[in-house]
């Protein structure tokens, strides 16, 4: 981390499971009472099966830095917001830096060569690529009286932490976005080339409650249709329209 004044910033770094995870982090420091405080940033959910199929939850930190001649020391907390409260556990964190520590070799020991150690991380898809590598499960036909069709998407049920993306014609419309009981609404523009448009539904995750369902509101300014839209880790939902 670096510090501009008040204000710091950098990088935690952390490994799940199978990936090397980074996150950006920003907060500030108080000269007066020694205190670091981070601002809310995603940490991923302890419970996801893994960094591809994982849940977003949201945490704050609040240290104490003590420092002295001979090392410095951050004492400290991770811990969720009102929201995840029940889902993130706090994590504590106790940070050592000693000034003191010398480097010492013995003069009848041969220093070891260096090595240098490199971690390589799995390569975690982007939701473009996934999206193409899974294959499309059609969810219903319909023909619309305008090619402006305003979208609404709930999560049908439960909030069980589903996050999904939209893709249109498979370019992405909707990055990764959480469903809740409050609408994601959406304003799409079907291609006039196209005898048939696609509207595509992609499960960045499964959520806690398998698989990936939403309930979709389509109004194309005449007439109102509902439909439900499930996606899982290997099929995405999708929607054929078609201008009448």
């Amino acid at each position: 981390m670096q510090q501009k004044g008040k204000s710091v910033n950098g990088y935690l770094n952390y490994y799940f499971k199978d990936s090397l995870v980074k996150v950006t982090v920003t907060g500030s420091f108080d000269q007066q009472t020694h205190r670091l405080s981070l601002n809310p940033f995603p940490v991923m959910y302890y419970l996801s099966p893994s960094a591809q199929n994982s849940i977003d939850c949201s945490m704050s930190g609040s240290f104490v830095l003590l420092a002295s001649k001979t090392e410095s020391l951050l004492t400290g907390r991770l811990f969720g917001d009102e929201d995840h409260k029940y889902t993130v556990p706090d994590i504590s964190i106790r940070l050592t830096k000693s000034n003191d520590t010398a480097l010492l070799v013995m003069k009848d020991d041969e220093p070891e060569e260096k090595k240098d150690t490199v971690i390589t991380a799995p390569v975690i898809p982007t939701a473009l690529e996934a999206f193409n590598q899974r294959g499309k499960i059609v969810a219903k036909e319909l023909e619309v009286s305008n090619a402006v069709l305003k979208l609404q998407l709930y999560d049908n049920g439960s909030i069980d932490y589903d996050s999904v993306s939209l893709f249109l014609n498979n370019k992405m419309i909707l990055p990764k976005t959480l469903l809740t009981h409050k609408a994601i609404k959406i304003n799409i523009e079907l291609d006039p080339a196209l005898e048939i448009n696609e509207l595509s539904m992609f499960a960045e995750n499964l959520g806690m409650i398998p698989p990936n369902t939403a309930a979709l509101i389509l109004y194309d300014g005449v007439t109102r249709y509902e439909t439900l839209l499930t996606s899982d880790l290997n099929k995405s939902a999708t929607l054929r329209l078609k201008k009448k």
